[in-house]
């Protein structure tokens, strides 16, 4: 089980920045970088979502990766859930950035 508290006040915080139109790519990083090695654990979210209707992860691959669409990889054998597959490619996506480009895991 990783750090449930970490999450929340990460998604908590993103949330607001953007709300308050101030939230950049640099500043997403920065943040998001104090997290490193924390095991952060997105069992902790509260499911939070903008002014404008996105969730954490929408917000954050918008800012690292605005051309990056959920695309449709193969059968619906592909797939854990094949009516849930675009929620499955956002989690693959975001699991790449916090892992990779964050170092949360």
């Amino acid at each position: 089980m990783g750090n449930n508290a970490a999450y929340s006040s990460f998604e908590f915080a993103i949330i607001t920045i953007y709300d308050h139109g101030v939230l950049t790519l640099p500043l997403l990083d920065a943040l998001a970088r104090d997290y490193e090695g924390m095991d952060i654990d997105s069992g902790g979210s509260r499911d939070l979502k903008t002014k404008d209707g996105k969730s954490l992860e929408e917000v954050c691959i918008g800012l690292i990766d605005p051309q990056w669409v959920p695309v449709k990889t193969g059968g619906a054998d592909d797939y854990d859930d094949p009516e849930e597959w675009e929620l499955e490619e956002r989690y693959g996506k975001w699991n790449e950035i916090t892992d990779e480009r964050w170092g949360w895991c």
